[in-house]
């Protein structure tokens, strides 16, 4: 199973930027940014700046599940691109889905 610091590297080789570049841009040394890609320690404080950065979820690069990142990360962009009515309904479904699954769960 892939660590933490190994997803790092990966999303910061894909994106062809540095190490230094990568702590630059979350505001961190590149001693400090090292640290996370070598797991000596786990960027809990910058993991929002990171999923921003390379473009996945916190989940992905705490847990590395890319399929299920995706599906999110989609539907999130699909969110935001709706009107306020447009949310409005989503909001309105979703909750009424999510609250069917819950009593389900308790029957």
């Amino acid at each position: 199973m892939e660590s933490i610091g190994e997803r790092l590297r990966k999303l910061r080789e894909s994106k062809g930027i540095s190490q230094a570049k990568v702590a630059n841009l979350i505001g961190i040394s590149r001693t400090a940014y090292n640290k996370y890609e070598s797991d000596a320690i786990k960027p809990l404080r910058k993991l929002r700046e990171l999923s921003m950065l390379f473009g996945v979820s916190v989940d992905y690069i705490l847990e590395g599940n890319a399929e299920e990142s995706d599906r999110v990360n989609l539907q999130i962009a699909k969110y935001q691109a709706l009107s306020e009515n447009g949310k409005d309904i989503v909001d309105i479904t979703l909750n009424a889905v999510y609250e069917r699954e819950l009593r389900r769960e308790y029957v």
